[in-house]
């Protein structure tokens, strides 16, 4: 891949991540939080990566694939996984060993898709969307997306004020430029897709962080309250959405 196509966004997250991230404390302290939502979004992640069976696939990432396809027994018609990091995608190819899907591994910017115009059925990505500068991330992806193409992502959310406070206690978890959702970024991604936005963890958070100091098992009472009084937010007080900490993002290119 030649310098001149990689942007100096990238090449600084390329930088970062082949130094490495350290995040076993940061996700440690949220296991709790997540609990019952990993259950939901498996459900959900299972029910749109259905799409994929026999279509071309592109993942942002290099390793939400194994679990998100192979994982589901999905075998589409060809699987490409780009990543700027040479260590990340390392990771990747490390972890096809063995598996019944063969993704394509490709080093390369986000910002500028080394692909033809509608080259996919599907892009996806794990908390990818938020490391890129989003208005030309989601150009791109709009881009080499075919008509009626799908989209699937998950995403941090900015707005948490316990989420906020820990990404600023934990700087070595992350890297200098990513930006967590905000209003701009929906409003970007809702220009281009229609889409369907799952929320999760609100009351969770605290709860959860205060679980995993009362609780070893995150299956707990006060974290099942969490998780019902978080729904029950969502489908009556749409305004508090925001205040989330991540979103399942599901789409069509419109």
């Amino acid at each position: 891949m030649e310098a001149e196509q990689i942007t100096e966004r990238g090449k600084k997250e390329r930088e970062r991540y082949n130094e490495g991230l350290k995040r076993e404390w940061y996700d440690d302290l949220f296991e709790h939080c997540r609990y019952f939502y990993i259950q939901r979004r498996t459900e959900k992640i299972k029910e749109a990566m259905s799409f994929a069976q026999d279509k071309d696939v592109l993942e942002i990432g290099s390793s939400a694939w194994a679990g998100w396809i192979e994982g589901n027994s999905i075998t589409p018609s060809s699987l490409t996984c780009i990543n700027i990091s040479e260590a990340e995608l390392q990771l990747g190819k490390d972890s096809a060993v063995g598996c019944k899907v063969t993704p394509n591994f490709m080093l390369m910017d986000a910002h500028q898709l080394q692909f033809e115009d509608n080259s996919f059925d599907f892009v996806f990505g794990a908390a990818i969307l938020h490391h890129l500068n989003v208005v030309t991330s989601l150009d791109e992806i709009s881009r080499v997306l075919k008509p009626n193409g799908r989209i699937l992502f998950v995403e941090p959310l900015g707005i948490n004020p316990l989420g906020r406070l820990l990404r600023a206690l934990t700087p070595e978890a992350r890297t200098v430029d990513e930006q967590p959702f905000r209003a701009q970024e929906f409003a970007e991604i809702n220009k281009r897709f229609e889409t369907q936005i799952y929320y999760e963890e609100f009351l969770s958070v605290p709860l959860g962080v205060l679980s995993r100091i009362l609780f070893k098992d995150p299956s707990n009472s006060l974290m099942r309250f969490a998780f019902r009084a978080d729904k029950f937010l969502d489908r009556n007080f749409c305004w508090i959405r925001n205040w989330f900490r991540h979103v399942l993002i599901t789409g069509t290119r419109k």
